[in-house]
């Protein structure tokens, strides 16, 4: 993968970052993906009240895995907790501050890999992390599982939102897709995120789990001459530029588990205290989305 646009030239958090308005959920979390990390938190911090006595005054302890700024808004306001970012890439936590909905929240800020950042073990109430695992081949994966789980105190919670390949999941081919969505209105984000994810999962390998953009891109690509888009039909053209917008640079490596794999995964380590399935993508037949209540075993 490449650090940088080839468009651009700006490293690729950053084009992602100026487009963050332009992400719809799920790809990013919902007010109620966020409402409901809130609900199995305060769950979680309740128990670890029960079990240790945490009080404002001695908070319990979350660690987040990357920088979204919409768990981050949500933990600002939750005086029980002291709250510990971990990412490798210290600019991109600088800059995701700036997103927040919320006064700058009282964090710790830890620069390092997920998986071997030194952290201390058994020191954590809870752990949030939103759409993590499919930026790690599966390998990594499971060393993330298992670096979560030694993280936590026993009866900690992991709150964790994954995507997977589920029983809803289609594999429709662009063209198909195109003729789903185009329509006499202009789209809408939600339209071209839903698109976006649904055109991708066309390119994922099953043996690997490894899902290409870059084969999205290439599929693109017989509509696109001379820098710009030549369907047929203009209203496509419209969808298949939006889509482009979101998604260039398409280097970015993707990885996705089929949803009982994904379990088996996890249960190796924690048992799934809570499970909400994302409803509002069943009809766009992409992604399944996940927010897991895990507790180690």
């Amino acid at each position: 993968m490449t650090d940088r646009s080839p468009t651009t030239g700006q490293p690729a958090w950053q084009s992602m970052l100026q487009r963050w308005a332009k992400y719809a959920p799920p790809g990013r979390p919902s007010p109620l993906d966020v409402e409901n990390f809130r609900d199995r938190l305060l769950l979680a911090v309740e128990q670890a009240a029960d079990r240790t006595g945490a009080t404002p005054e001695r908070p319990a302890q979350v660690l987040v895995l990357g920088a979204t700024p919409e768990l981050r808004s949500m933990l600002a306001g939750l005086p029980q907790v002291r709250v510990t970012l971990i990412d490798y890439l210290l600019p991109m936590l600088q800059a995701m501050t700036e997103l927040l909905t919320t006064p700058a929240p009282d964090e710790t800020w830890v620069k390092g890999d997920w998986i071997t950042a030194p952290l201390p073990e058994r020191y954590f109430d809870a752990v949030l992390s939103d759409l993590v695992l499919a930026n790690l081949p599966h390998e990594r994966q499971r060393a993330l599982v298992e670096r979560v789980h030694r993280l936590l105190k026993p009866g900690g919670r992991w709150i964790n939102r994954i995507d997977c390949v589920d029983e809803n999941s289609r594999f429709l081919e662009l063209e198909e897709l195109l003729e789903r969505y185009v329509s006499d209105e202009p789209p809408t984000q939600s339209d071209i995120c839903f698109l976006r994810c649904a055109a991708g999962l066309r390119h994922w390998d099953q043996e690997t789990g490894f899902q290409s953009w870059g084969g999205l891109g290439e599929a693109m690509e017989r509509y696109r001459e001379d820098g710009r888009f030549t369907h047929p039909d203009p209203r496509a053209n419209r969808l298949l530029e939006a889509v482009w917008e979101i998604t260039e640079p398409f280097d970015k490596p993707y990885w996705l588990r089929e949803k009982s794999a994904l379990d088996d995964m996890l249960k190796h380590w924690f048992s799934i205290e809570h499970e909400i399935r994302d409803d509002a993508v069943v009809p766009h037949h992409e992604r399944g989305y996940y927010l897991y209540d895990l507790k180690p075993q």
